[in-house]
């Protein structure tokens, strides 16, 4: 391969890399993710804005809503109190939050899935 193809390789394998850089590039991914083993994948790389985006999807399965029922940031817990997607078991546990707001969400959707 000649230099000119080995600097164009290099520049892609950079732009590949960076992929995930940007929360413009990210995010979409992530809302838009439907397989729960890559959900669990975006909850270990803990970008800005994934935690959120995860709990905000109605394709986030229940489990992972489950973990972000411990999430430190109240906004992510609202969205996972408001999510239809949540069990009954994590609606419960979030109707027990610190928070007035994540424990008015829960019980509100506890009521509509009655």
């Amino acid at each position: 391969m000649n230099s000119q193809g080995a600097n164009h390789n290099k520049h892609n394998d950079k732009h590949n890399d960076n992929q995930l850089t940007h929360a413009e590039d990210y995010l979409p991914l992530v809302r838009n993710c439907d397989d729960e083993k890559m959900q669990f994948e975006f909850l270990k790389i803990n970008k800005p804005g994934m935690a959120l985006e995860l709990a905000k999807s109605t394709l986030t399965t229940p489990r992972v809503l489950d973990i972000l029922t411990r999430h430190p940031l109240i906004t992510v817990r609202h969205c996972v109190a408001k999510n239809p997607n949540c069990s009954e078991h994590t609606l419960k546990v979030l109707s027990e939050d610190k928070d007035m707001l994540v424990r008015d969400y829960a019980r509100r959707t506890l009521q509509a899935k009655a």
